[in-house]
């Protein structure tokens, strides 16, 4: 008898081996193969994938004028792009922490299409009106009307919660 539970113990002991080393191997594979989530605000080209305006490059965000100052280093990057910026067909998605906020294209400001809601366009260089004066270190939320669309009250409320959470929100 003796013998019977050594081996019992033996099997019991290299089962709960194989069970562990499953287990393991299940967690590492599901952590190397999940995608990171998207953390931050995010300002997104839908031709090709690539981030054109991130929390990095913002310094703050004005309510009031729907203006987003940028780094130095963003506005650069921007104007480089030159007219491939504005690509109607695809445009760009805004996302804050992976979410889809809005939709929109970029415009310039002599440029007079204004995507109908649910999209906007983003004003690059900035121009405030009426002095009509180009800021090109900013870029500026651009909606029909003027105003943020109000049939979308928890977008605008997500946007204004969210730099306010990030210390970058002005009035």
């Amino acid at each position: 008898m003796p013998g019977r539970i050594t081996v019992t113990r033996k099997i019991w002991a290299g089962l709960l081996l194989i069970l562990l080393a499953s287990i393991a191997s299940v967690w590492f594979l599901s952590n190397y193969t999940a995608q990171p989530a998207e953390s931050g605000f995010r300002i997104i080209s839908l031709e090709n994938n690539i981030p054109l305006v991130t929390d990095a490059d913002v310094l703050s965000y004005n309510w009031t004028s729907q203006e987003i100052t940028l780094t130095n280093e963003a506005s650069q990057r921007l104007i480089q792009m030159g007219q491939n910026l504005y690509n109607y067909s695809s445009g760009f998605v805004i996302k804050i922490n992976g979410e889809e906020v809005y939709r929109g294209v970029f415009r310039s400001p002599i440029m007079s299409a204004i995507p109908e809601p649910p999209k906007i366009s983003i004003m690059f260089p900035s121009m405030l009106f009426p002095s009509e004066n180009q800021n090109n270190q900013a870029i500026r939320m651009f909606y029909p009307g003027f105003q943020p669309p109000i049939d979308q009250p928890e977008k605008n409320l997500q946007l204004s919660q969210y730099f306010e959470e990030a210390n970058k929100l002005t009035h």
